[in-house]
């Protein structure tokens, strides 16, 4: 982490760590790159930015995510990630101020987004089946499944509850095919994406 920090501070880059490496502050993980967000209003200048550094390498950009390669940790992926995509109905800059200011924690002098946050991300793109297995994983690796009733109450926040869902619903699911079911939960997570 502190290669990229490093790399982001030369830039002024305001950023929260997301991703597993968020979540693991909080549950084993085996991940190894990192995911950065930013605010949409810097999206494309700190890109701009992070193009131009001599430690960094671009290997794509999908648009709302961009990853670079860094020369110092090779196979250590970043990825930088625009808040918008996950704002709802809202503006990407208040995703990223409530991620900044209410789901996150600081941690010397590095910004973690908390687990609920990080799932609710992972549920909201393309690619929810995969970071599904993450999130059941990271349950059966000790996160409790009431950070689910959090991940739900981000969505009503930013109006994506409806995509939301049945995504929370085939977590559940999967919970419940792993013998983690309603019996483990405590009574507000039960109800999760039954509504």
């Amino acid at each position: 982490m502190g290669a990229v920090d490093r790399v982001l501070r030369r830039h002024d880059i305001r950023y929260v760590v997301v991703g597993g490496q968020a979540v693991a502050r909080s549950a084993a993980t085996a991940t190894v790159d990192v995911d950065v967000m930013v605010t949409t209003a810097d999206y494309r200048d700190a890109i701009a930015r992070l193009e131009q550094d001599p430690e960094l390498t671009k290997a794509w950009d999908g648009g709302a995510v961009c990853r670079f390669g860094l020369r110092s940790r090779p196979g250590i992926p970043l990825d930088v990630v625009d808040a918008g995509a996950f704002a709802g109905l809202r503006p990407g800059a208040e995703f990223f101020s409530f991620l900044e200011g209410e789901e996150s924690t600081e941690v010397e002098g590095i910004r973690y987004a908390s687990p609920a946050a990080v799932w609710y991300t992972r549920l909201m793109t393309k690619r929810w089946r995969a970071y599904a297995e993450k999130i059941v994983t990271n349950v059966v690796d000790g996160l409790g499944v009431a950070v689910l009733a959090r991940v739900e109450a981000i969505g009503r926040r930013f109006g994506t509850e409806s995509a939301l869902r049945p995504r929370l619903q085939y977590v559940q699911e999967e919970l419940d095919a792993r013998s983690l079911g309603p019996s483990e939960r405590d009574a507000e997570s039960s109800h999760v994406g039954r509504r």
